[in-house]
Parts: C-alpha cells; structure tokens; sequence
C-alpha cells in the first residue's frame, strides 16, 4: 500500500495535467497535424489527400484549406483545393508555394483542414483527423520518400494541441546515425509556447559530439544538419516537450530517404 502511495507520487510530476494532446474547445473543431514542407531548387515536396467526408457516404463537393507557417512559425499563406469524391489526390506543395510573390523560407509547416464534417463525426464526441501522408522528392529524383502524419497537432482555430511537460523530459531518438551518412533531423513544436531544446549526439564510446541548445517557438520547425560522425552514435532530445519526435531525413550517397525518429 505505501509502495504503491510512493510510485504514484513520482509519478505525479510527469503525467498530473500533462496529456499528450490537449482536447480543443469547439465540439466541432477539425484537427490536423503539423506537417513539414520543404521548397527550392533541391526539394519538392507532396501531400497525399482523400475526400475523408465521402468515405463517410456523404455526396457533394468538400473542400480542405491549406494553412502555411514560415521558418519561424508564422502563418503566411492559406490555399482552399477541391477534392475529387472517392479518389486519391496528390497536392503539389511545392507547386502551390512556388507560384506566390516571395516566399519568405524555403522550409516550414503546414496544416489541411477538412471544411466539412461527416455528420457521424458532428454527433460524436469525436473529431475529424487529417495524419496523412507527405511525401518528399530531392534533386528530381524518379522515386519520392515517404512519411505520415505524427500527432494531433493543431485545430482550425489555429490553436496548437501539443501538450507541455512541467519538467525536462528526454527523447532518445529511434534511429542509429551512422558514419559516412548525412542526416537533416527537424523537430517541430505544436505546442503554444516556447520550448527550449537541447540536441546532444553521443557515440557508442561515450563521446559527445554536439551538444546544441536553440528555442523553438509555437507551430515553429527546425533543421537539425548532422555530419562528420566518427562513428555510430545516437540523438537525445531534451525539452518540456511531451513527445519530441521528430523526422529524420537521411542523405546516403545521391539518396535520400525520410522517416519519424
């Protein structure tokens, strides 16, 4: 009994008020996550959309808005696209942020929001979700690299979902960085405050070979360049971040592949 009364009070400060996505306060809000774009003469990038209404049974033409934040967080540009019933879209990104005036980074984030909802989702207490698929071409290669959506991010009030943690918490990164290999890690914030982050690399002997601390503000993305590495090694990230996952592009030779961490 005073065992179980001594775990439950260390546990306490880690998960008291600390979920990992908050609940947003509009019933009917539509929820997306915060998706990286990448944007120059390097990058494309591609999103893979789906009437989610129609797969509900409901007729009628749905719309999602595209909402675009800059290098720093900040919204810049918002593009509505119809969707096509019960088929699969492929949404140039790329082509979309190419046509504006100036753009004012060549990386950021980027939310879809579904303009409808299936009225099953509006008479639950459930919302509706865009996680999907983007994809990322480098250097006009014939292959495209992969990789999903990642939490409950953002609602289309534009407030962010993500959780805080009251102490530092450490995220050790699912992924050997290895020698010989080039790695872009970008770590994204969908919190509603600033987080002060601390990007340590360790290898295998114990050595230390970065030790970076930076502050990313809300709806913010940061690139992470990693080379050199003398040999194998592992990523820790530390923040108030509830999950400080981020995605990990990986440079081999002329390819390059992407995944979450």
């Amino acid at each position: 009994m005073i065992n179980n009364l001594i775990r439950k009070a260390k546990k306490a400060p880690w998960v008291l008020g600390q979920k990992l996505t908050q609940t947003p306060s509009n019933p009917h809000a539509v929820i997306s996550d915060l998706f990286v774009w990448r944007c120059d003469q390097d990058w494309n990038t591609y999103f893979e959309l789906l009437d989610l209404v129609s797969l509900f049974g409901e007729r009628g033409q749905h719309q999602v808005a595209v909402v675009f934040f800059d290098d720093e967080g900040g919204q810049f540009y918002r593009q509505p696209v119809d969707l096509i019933g019960l088929h699969r879209q492929v949404l140039d990104v790329s082509k979309i942020l190419s046509a504006l005036e100036c753009l004012p980074s060549n990386y950021g984030t980027f939310c879809v929001f579904h303009q409808q909802s299936p009225s099953e989702v509006l008479n639950s207490e459930v919302f509706l979700t865009e996680r999907g698929y983007i994809s990322y071409q480098y250097k006009n290669a014939p292959l495209r690299s992969y990789v999903h959506g990642n939490l409950d991010a953002i609602d289309d009030s534009l407030t962010p979902l993500s959780g805080s943690s009251l102490l530092n918490r450490t995220y050790n990164l699912q992924y050997l960085l290895e020698p010989g290999k080039q790695y872009e890690v970008v770590l994204t914030n969908a919190s509603g405050s600033d987080k002060k982050v601390v990007f340590k690399i360790i290898s295998f002997d114990r050595k230390t070979h970065m030790n970076r601390r930076i502050t990313l503000k809300s709806k913010q993305a940061f690139v992470l360049p990693v080379k050199g590495l003398p040999g194998s090694s592992r990523l820790i990230i530390k923040s108030k971040m509830i999950m400080a996952r981020p995605a990990v592009f990986c440079f081999d030779g002329g390819n390059m592949d992407v995944s979450h961490g």
